[in-house]
């Protein structure tokens, strides 16, 4: 059948977009026309599509934008992840990462529950700008490293707020690979620049991005033994969930080794109360040193190799707790005798 002139233009720009901006041709994006993300002209109906537009990348809405609803669609099929809602039940509707909505919202004591983040929320009004996130050992002025909630100067060309977090955006690459790695943006678009060029965050990114996930059904992440090493991060640490976190918040990894901090990538020991850890929690992740072998979730926990990280206490985005925790440490961080909390892997101490 003759192709209409029209089609083969339209064909041609589609094809033409999407191989000159690598690095904005974003991650499996199936069941969407492109006019559900992106406007060829800034136009529709007379108007503007975006106010003050047009936007990089021919975007029709910024990331706040686009991930800003109810991810109870995910339950009837939605293909989008909210990261903010203006109304949450944490835990129910709330994905991996939490949700900006505590932090996001105005009240005192709020700017310890998530990360702020440009265009949700102002700067931290306990840590400036100029103190940069607890634990920085990176500290370059005007730069993601110091704070996400204002246009970051080094490199303007990586863009600010989510972007300088997510660093490698790419909704139209092939992640089907159990493994997500370079070729699919890294894990979340978790990737590194200057020293950690060429690197990101590997790990296994679950089909709803955690949607009221369970033992069988939740992400999978990478995260090796980092013993002793000051600040980490990917240049020593590998492709891990915690080596990233450590670009912003290394000071933390320091001194473990005599507890001045919590251990970050540091293998779950198999013997005392932490031996009793072997069903994995949603409520407390581990990370794996090795995921190769993996082809989804597993539900087993295996002490003596599997590892406590970040995220195995804290939310990336936020959460309704202090310091952005999984759960209520300052009331009650132990429930009962149900091994929740951190009596995940302290199972002794809920006695």
């Amino acid at each position: 059948m003759k192709q209409k002139p029209g089609f083969v233009m339209m064909s041609f720009l589609c094809t033409g977009i999407l191989t000159i901006l690598p690095h904005s041709v974003w991650a499996n994006v199936h069941g969407q026309s492109c006019g559900n993300c992106h406007s060829m002209h800034n136009s529709q109906d007379g108007g503007d599509v975006v106010t003050g537009g047009p936007l990089r990348h021919l975007l029709a809405d910024s990331c706040i934008g686009c991930h800003t609803g109810d991810n109870a669609e995910l339950a009837s099929g939605g293909t989008t992840p909210y990261v903010y809602n203006t109304s949450v039940t944490y835990g129910t509707d709330t994905l991996a990462g939490g949700n900006f909505y505590w932090v996001a919202t105005d009240g005192e004591g709020n700017d310890t529950k998530g990360h702020n983040v440009l265009g949700l929320s102002g700067q931290d009004q306990e840590i400036t700008a100029s103190e940069g996130a607890p634990g920085v050992w990176v500290t370059c002025a005007n730069s993601c490293h110091m704070t996400l909630a204002a246009e970051q100067t080094v490199y303007p060309e990586l863009g600010s707020g989510c972007e300088g977090c997510h660093l490698e955006v790419k909704h139209h690459a092939d992640d089907s690979a159990t493994v997500v790695g370079e070729a699919g943006g890294y894990y979340r678009f978790l990737a590194g620049h200057d020293s950690g060029d060429g690197h990101g965050v590997e790990g296994i990114e679950d089909s709803d991005w955690e949607y009221q996930p369970t033992s069988t059904a939740h992400n999978e992440y990478f995260g090796l033994d980092a013993g002793s090493l000051t600040n980490a991060g990917f240049h020593n640490l590998g492709n891990t969930m915690t080596a990233y976190c450590c670009g912003c918040h290394g000071g933390f990894h320091n001194d473990k080794g005599v507890w001045k901090r919590h251990p970050a990538d540091a293998v779950i020991p198999d013997e005392g109360e932490y031996s009793l850890y072997t069903t994995y929690s949603t409520e407390a992740p581990v990370a794996r040193p090795d995921l190769s072998g993996y082809s989804g979730a597993s539900q087993t926990v295996t002490p003596g190799t599997d590892l406590v990280m970040c995220l195995s206490c804290h939310r990336a985005h936020g959460s309704p707790y202090h310091d952005m925790l999984r759960w209520d440490y300052s009331g009650h961080w132990c429930e009962g005798s149900d091994n929740t909390g951190c009596c995940t892997c302290h199972t002794s101490k809920d006695n």
